[in-house]
């Protein structure tokens, strides 16, 4: 395809790679292949606008310039004026609490303002306390048991806080992408019991499903990897059915402890399964909230 003649005073373009390289429109001739930070240069150079077509190597999909997020440079609004009666309480020496995002290519975008998930502690607070209540089983003291048992009571109660306040940080950095959902909004049903796993499909899946969109359209997620989306729709389904297994076992009063009882061998493999997706979803959904709020490099 042709290219445009170099602009005055600027160096010549850096060609791509063909995998990496993006290609654009003006006046129906075709341009590229470019780098995502030459095509940012021409958008600010007003040689790109936001109604030109742009599409990556490889595919077809043409889409309009403006509609990716940090490529058409946005104009600023002069900053409105500081009552008098505010200025003397302000800090000249504090940090701006304005929250920027960058993006683009080659270290992908990334959120200043974002907590990391600490993945090593949520993984401890679901088999620290699974293995004390297999110690239990060993142990002959009945204070020494309700001790252990009492330790992984507040174990599983801080991975299960765990689990939620990163669902909700995971909805939260969907804001940037267009998020319908915030944060708030996605935990608000979790507390129901047997609801909670209709709602999953909403918020597990449905945050899966978009993440995945965002990791193959937005060039600065391009470094970012998808996640496994057929299990965190197969994850709402294992809760379903774990929730019904413990209802039945609360009605009757008869608990899954006789590994010898094939009944109770098929509630715990249940539960296990239930708990290993828990832990494979919610590791994934970890490594991306990670990954946006990590240190540009």
């Amino acid at each position: 395809m042709a290219k445009l003649p170099p602009r005055p005073n600027s160096p010549p373009s850096r060609r791509a790679e063909s995998s990496a390289g993006w290609f654009y429109e003006i006046e129906s001739e075709s341009f590229g292949p470019v780098d995502f930070r030459e095509l940012r240069s021409l958008a600010i150079d007003r040689q790109l606008l936001g109604h030109h077509l742009v599409w990556k190597s490889g595919t077809d999909e043409k889409q309009e310039a403006g509609s990716i997020l940090g490529l058409i440079p946005t104009q600023k609004k002069a900053p409105a004026p500081i009552p008098p009666s505010e200025i003397s309480d302000q800090n000249p020496y504090a940090v701006p609490k304005t929250r920027t995002i960058w993006e683009g290519p080659p270290g992908g975008m990334y959120l200043p303002h974002l907590h990391p998930a600490n993945l090593l502690l949520f993984f401890l607070t679901l088999v620290v306390p699974i293995g004390l209540i297999f110690l239990c089983q060993k142990i002959v003291s009945t204070n020494t048991r309700d001790f252990l048992i009492s330790l992984a009571g507040i174990g599983l109660a801080a991975w299960v806080i765990l689990a939620i306040i990163y669902l909700h940080r995971a909805w939260e950095m969907m804001q940037t992408f267009g998020a319908h959902l915030t944060g708030s909004k996605a935990i608000r049903f979790l507390f129901l019991p047997i609801f909670n796993s209709l709602w999953c499909f909403v918020v597990v899946f449905g945050w899966a499903k978009l993440w995945n969109q965002n990791v193959r359209n937005h060039p600065g997620l391009q470094p970012a990897s998808a996640v496994w989306s057929p299990l965190f729709f197969l994850f709402p389904i294992m809760l379903l059915i774990s929730q019904g297994f413990l209802v039945m076992h609360f009605l009757t009063q008869e608990w899954p402890v006789d590994l010898r009882n094939q009944k109770h061998l098929i509630s715990l493999g249940i539960w296990g399964v239930t708990l290993s997706l828990t832990l494979i979803c919610w590791c994934q959904i970890g490594l991306s909230i990670n990954f946006l709020a990590r240190k540009k490099m």
